[in-house]
């Protein structure tokens, strides 16, 4: 019992003595507590003050520091400003006998230390962390981004539609295209920050190609930015070890500077189904083709700075502001004018001429303006050379010539690309090639530099000396600098003489060392001799309204010469002024293109002996005769003798003597007479491929004008086109080709010998037409019908003998009754490819389109001035009519339905009529008409069934006027039948923007009484008494009643 209570005892003073032992220590023991604080501070100071070392070596090596060494660091620093301060307050305590005597205060301050003491072990040991750092990511896309980026209405149009597409789910890939030096670098870079500072992405990335990829180099820059270590020795490898890094994330690569066919993949960027949700690929181009190989859903081209724009750039880079000198100001201006909105020149000559004086800007300018001295002024030859990088790339032999011709036209010309074509001919490489195979070849060096932004697309197509537009190019000012520039350096010097005597430059010895002239001349005597062995190319524009004699001239000294061209821009002014050639003109054997428009010519028998002339183009001439000698030319392969008189008519002797001639132009040539038949009887020229031939008078009627013209509108494009006036068909021989049965393009006026019919009348003389795709046939008093099977229907194959027909024209045809004769079935398939049938002024055509037809392809019809036909289509016809756009009747007198009425038309088959409303049918009719003309067809009842309006969603315009018996635009399919009130309510035309209705003394509305349909905003009435306006009328244009 004794000793329960003693255990007892002694566990109750255990209790209460050990806790009043530890308490007093906070009294008595003061100064080792102190003492133990001062040592956990030094050891934890001096384990934070090596820990901060590593971490100080670390961030020289641009590491970034793990997150819980951070966190370690700034504890210990909190708990040791926390420590220092007890110490203070320590130090200041009031006490009895300099601390000897405890006070409460103190033992509450020693609590403290201790507990900080115990903090202070915790810490200790604990600052060994690993991962303890980590490589720092590259900055990327901010680090090129640029903070001199300018923002234009031009390039903000671009940046949008960039940033738009970066967003667009549906895109992944998209390109942006434009000539070197037009900012595309420095958009996509403005386009990749922003959309890392909107978050769109988790990361953005961007990656320069250039010319000469280097694959390891641009792989090591991706691994830079992804900051990712690449162990593996094959590019192959390296590219997987990127694609699985990058696959899972939302990444913008940028791909710049790409020049040829680049595989992404190569580098890692593999753009399969798996990332096609989460990736966007933006790259940069010079050329259009480019983006095509790439399959850019997105493709923006970059253009030019405007004036104005090009004027701020200029400013901001030159330092131009209110200080500058208003007495230098000119220069800057007319400097920047011919950077004409390129902005990497007018950045690049802005800075350079930055602070300089008034003499280096003015040398500047004569440096650009005259592309003299390049090589001496830095920011000019910066500029130019950012460009021949385009040059040096194209790596096409043609398109390399091409770009340096282009140079020795004036700035700011629009060149004809049948004229480069020509020219190309003669300065391009010798050899057996056809002269097909070399267009071709010449037409794709064209579209290289086009796509290359070398070459611009003219804004507007010209129009030459005959009515007819032609495809022209331009070159860009600081371009055509650049082909000048870099011609001198391949010592292919140009001379473009807009000013000087072109008798100066020959007696100064300026030209001699030449390759190339280009000169527009005001004179009308050339007596010097010409002294330039190295002259290839002479151009020369007469620019005046007089004779040119050029027959004391002596051009022994240019016996290499491969082009000469003497022009007159405007020779309608005047046929007769007279060019006089030099006897010495036979010297030039090397001659390959010979150009002699709008001149007299009074002998050109020296013409024979240029044996290696391969074009000759005599346009606009007036000639005595054509060479007898032609079969000397056994090189000639072009022969344009458009707009040409030729007094003596020896067509066959000198033509039919070119055997190797491919190409034959002769539109408009004089007297016409006597052209169509001659031309008819060449039929000596095996290789002939492609010609122009066009003897047909002009007309009086405009319209009817308009349409020869357009059928013709294919020079220089050059089909086989033919169009022939007052053509006796009878005197063609059938066991002989003729051009007729070549031909791709034929018009023929004023046909006669007995031909009724195309088929089988023409085709038996002519035989199978199988290139034509366009025929038109106008005055042609015999034809009574297309095409007959009476005679023998079993035979009769149209689709055989005329294969490719997609267009149509019968003008003023006035026996023609109508298109089909006898059995049609033979003749049926023809129709099926037509795309265009313009139908004028034959006022005895009854019947038009078989009833059994497909006009699946049709789609535009142009019916006017007919007497006869009282419905165009049948049912079965209409409903084949799915590609139909456009529909113009006009002037046709007996009209009452578009399409026919009756039972039997209505509709297919008897049971149609009750399946006409439902949807899957309605939908099907005519679903891409666009536009509906109709006018003055006084008989007019009605237009189209009500069940049609469901199939026309895609109709624009209506413009109905002059027809006074219609009621409504849609109507019943028949009189008689009232079924069709199935669909009543709004009728719907959702893209109906114009509504003209005029003159329609009997319209009450746009459908039955049943029906209403929501009107266009554009709406213009007039004189339409009975149509009663309702509430979904908008308000009316014009309403005078």
């Amino acid at each position: 019992m004794a000793d329960i209570v003693l255990s007892i005892v002694a566990k109750v003073a255990e209790y209460l003595v050990e806790p009043v032992i530890h308490e007093g220590k906070y009294f008595f023991c003061v100064s080792r507590v102190i003492k133990d604080l001062q040592n956990e501070k030094e050891e934890l100071k001096s384990e934070r003050d090596s820990l901060q070392d590593r971490v100080e070596q670390a961030k020289e090596r641009t590491d970034l520091i793990e997150k819980p060494v951070e966190e370690w660091l700034n504890n210990v620093k909190k708990l040791l400003d926390e420590v220092e301060d007890l110490e203070q307050r320590m130090s200041t305590t009031d006490n009895c006998f300099q601390g000897r005597c405890p006070t409460w205060k103190r033992y509450c301050l020693c609590k403290k230390i201790v507990k900080k003491i115990e903090a202070m072990g915790k810490f200790k040991g604990k600052s060994n962390i690993h991962p303890f750092s980590r490589r720092s990511p590259l900055p990327g896309i901010q680090y090129e981004s640029s903070e001199n980026f300018t923002y234009f209405e031009s390039t903000k149009v671009a940046y949008n539609q960039l940033l738009e597409a970066v967003q667009d789910d549906c895109i992944n890939m998209i390109g942006v295209y434009g000539m070197g030096g037009s900012g595309k670098t420095t958009l996509v870079t403005e386009v990749g920050n922003k959309a890392e500072e909107l978050n769109l992405f988790d990361k953005v990335i961007s990656i320069t190609v250039s010319q000469t990829p280097n694959i390891k180099n641009i792989q090591g820059k991706m691994a830079d930015m992804l900051n990712l270590k690449l162990d593996e020795e094959t590019e192959d490898g390296r590219a997987q070890r990127i694609w699985l890094t990058l696959r899972e994330k939302r990444v913008l690569i940028i791909v710049d500077d790409i020049w040829g066919e680049f595989k992404l993949k190569d580098v890692g960027i593999r753009l399969d189904n798996e990332c096609k949700s989460r990736w966007k690929i933006l790259i940069t181009t010079r050329r259009q083709e480019i983006c095509d190989l790439l399959d850019c859903q997105k493709r923006i081209h970059l253009g030019l700075l405007s004036n104005d724009e090009s004027w701020t750039l200029f400013q901001k880079h030159a330092n131009i502001d209110n200080a500058f000198s208003e007495s230098l100001m000119d220069v800057p201006l007319r400097l920047c004018d011919e950077c004409k909105g390129l902005p990497i020149a007018i950045v690049i000559l802005g800075s350079s001429l930055k602070g300089k004086s008034k003499d280096e800007w003015e040398v500047a300018l004569q440096t650009l303006r005259y592309s003299e001295s390049i090589e001496d002024h830095e920011g000019v030859r910066t500029a130019l050379s950012c460009l021949k990088l385009s040059y040096d790339y194209l790596k096409n032999k043609d398109a390399e010539l091409l770009f340096l011709m282009c140079s020795f036209f004036p700035e700011d010309s629009k060149i004809s690309k049948e004229y480069l074509i020509r020219c190309g001919v003669g300065l391009g490489r010798e050899g057996a090639f056809s002269l097909a195979s070399r267009r071709s070849r010449i037409q794709v060096g064209i579209n290289k530099l086009l796509d290359s932004c070398l070459l611009m697309p003219a804004e507007e197509s010209r129009h030459n000396w005959h009515g007819y537009s032609e495809e022209t190019v331009k070159m860009h000012d600081l371009v055509r600098d650049a082909a000048i520039w870099i011609a001198k350096r391949l010592n292919h010097k140009s001379l473009v003489n807009l000013d000087k005597p072109l008798s100066t430059l020959a007696e100064d010895y300026i030209i001699r060392d030449y390759f190339a002239v280009f000169s527009w001349c005001e004179e009308n005597k050339i007596s010097f001799q010409w002294d330039a062995p190295n002259l290839e190319i002479l151009l020369l524009h007469i620019d005046n309204l007089h004779s040119l004699n050029l027959s004391y001239a002596t051009f022994e000294g240019i016996k290499g010469l491969k082009v000469f061209s003497i022009i007159r821009p405007y020779p309608f002014f005047s046929s007769s002024q007279l060019l006089s050639l030099p006897q010495s003109t036979q010297l030039l054997t090397n001659l390959r293109t010979l150009c002699l428009n709008g001149w007299q010519l009074d002998d050109i028998s020296f013409i024979s002996s240029l044996t290696a002339l391969e074009v000759l183009d005599l346009q606009s001439c007036h000639i005595n005769e054509l060479p007898n000698k032609m079969e000397n030319l056994s090189r000639l392969r072009l022969l344009d003798l458009t707009n040409c008189f030729i007094l003596q008519k020896n067509y066959n002797g000198a033509i039919g003597k070119c055997s190797q001639l491919e190409e034959l132009y002769a539109l408009g040539c004089k007297p016409e007479e006597y052209l169509s038949q001659s031309l008819m009887d060449i039929v000596t020229l095996p290789k002939l491929q492609r010609f122009v031939i066009n003897t047909i008078k002009k007309n009086n009627d405009p319209d009817v004008e308009e349409h020869l013209n357009n059928a013709g509108n294919i020079c220089p494009e050059g089909v086989r086109f033919l169009s022939l006036d007052v053509f006796n068909i009878s005197n063609l021989k059938t066991s002989k080709q003729n051009l007729l049965q070549i031909a791709e393009i034929v018009c023929l006026q004023h046909l006669h010998g007995g031909c009724k019919n195309v088929i089988p009348d023409m085709i038996g003389v002519v035989g199978a037409m199988k290139n034509l795709s366009s025929l038109s046939l106008d005055d042609c008093a015999d034809i009574e019908c297309l095409f007959d099977t009476t005679t023998d229907p079993v035979c009769v194959d149209s689709h055989a003998l005329i294969p490719k027909l997609v267009g149509l024209e019968l003008l003023r045809l006035e026996n023609l009754k109508e298109v089909c004769q006898g059995q049609p079935l033979q003749v049926l398939r023809l129709f099926e490819k037509l795309e265009k049938i313009y139908i004028k002024d034959c006022f005895k055509l009854h019947s038009i389109f078989p009833w059994e037809c497909n006009l699946q392809n049709l789609k535009i019809l142009d019916i006017g001035h007919n007497f006869a036909c009282e419905a165009l289509f049948s049912m079965s016809v209409a409903e084949s009519l799915h590609q139909l756009q456009e529909l113009y009747i006009h002037c046709c007198y007996a009209l009452k339905h578009i399409i026919a009425s009756g039972r039997d038309h209505c509709l297919s088959t008897s049971n149609d009529i009750a399946s006409a409303p439902t949807s899957s049918h309605f939908r099907m009719l005519m679903p891409n008409m666009k536009r509906l003309y109709i006018s003055h067809c006084p008989k007019l009842e009605s237009i189209f069934p009500i069940f049609f309006i469901g199939g026309l969603a895609q109709l624009q315009e209506i413009a109905i006027v002059n027809a006074p018996k219609l009621k409504y635009i849609f109507g019943e399919c028949d009189q008689g039948n009232h079924s069709s009130h199935w669909y009543e309510g709004q009728i719907m035309l959702p893209h109906l923007e114009v509504l003209t209705l005029e003159n329609l003394q009997n319209l009450i509305g746009i459908c039955l009484e049943n029906y209403h349909a929501k009107w266009p905003f554009e709406t213009t009435v007039s004189n339409c008494p009975k149509l009663t306006p309702s509430e979904t009328t908008p308000p009316v244009k014009s309403c005078p009643l």
